[in-house]
């Protein structure tokens, strides 16, 4: 089957702080492409995945989303215009909500605020705007819970966001339960949750690797930030 291909100038705004592009922002290049598709799998969007392959820097060519419809999925690959790799890939799974899960009591609490502007007429949060919440909360908890872990020496590798119940805005702060899962030699697990009123909204599981800034490579860990990573399992 061929793919639909959609094309998407970048901008200035599209960086991080590394002058790559920002990592939510490849969720909305996704999200543009499969608006531009016109068909799409019926019912709600129960799960979304990221895997970030290497970064994009500023340029000229536009990037290119191709996407090929499943019965149940949206698979899109993320590509530059004139460049032979793979910067990113995305899969959105269609058809149900995820399975409700239970509140992690043990986990590190903090509180994030809503926008207006994170939601849309209806007052409904999207799918990609979640992804930016959990990543706002997420860099609070690093710099406060993994205090060893110094921006700009990791990087997100992949992410995958499940929707348990549809987020709609509100003047009250949601709740962020956070911890580490798992720690590696060169990589960690964070999962996250957004809650409301005890109830969990969505879920995420991120997973970061160690990066060396001046090489632009991957690295291990050394031994006083694996110990503070090791210090927040949960």
């Amino acid at each position: 089957m061929t793919p639909f291909r959609h094309e998407i100038p970048m901008r200035w705004a599209d960086l991080d702080s590394l002058n790559h592009v920002n990592n939510v922002v490849y969720l909305k290049y996704a999200e543009n492409a499969r608006a531009a598709m016109g068909e799409l799998p019926e019912g709600p969007i129960g799960t979304m995945r990221v895997q970030f392959k290497r970064p994009i820097l500023l340029g000229r060519a536009p990037v290119v989303v191709e996407s090929r419809l499943e019965p149940q999925r949206v698979s899109q690959t993320i590509l530059v215009a004139g460049s032979e790799h793979e910067f990113a890939t995305v899969e959105t799974d269609f058809g149900t909500l995820t399975e409700d899960t239970k509140v992690n009591e043990q986990a590190h609490l903090a509180s994030i605020a809503l926008r207006h502007t994170d939601a849309d007429a209806s007052g409904r949060v999207s799918e990609p705007q979640v992804f930016e919440l959990f990543q706002e909360s997420r860099i609070p908890f690093i710099s406060t819970v993994l205090t060893q872990m110094t921006p700009g020496r990791f990087v997100v590798a992949s992410v995958e966001v499940r929707y348990h119940r549809e987020i709609r805005w509100t003047a009250a702060q949601l709740e962020v339960r956070a911890w580490v899962s798992r720690v590696g030699n060169a990589s960690f697990t964070i999962e996250a949750q957004l809650v409301e009123d005890g109830v969990v909204l969505t879920s995420s599981t991120a997973i970061l690797v160690g990066f060396d800034a001046d090489t632009q490579a991957s690295r291990r860990f050394s031994d006083q930030e694996r110990e503070s990573l090791a210090a927040a399992l949960a």
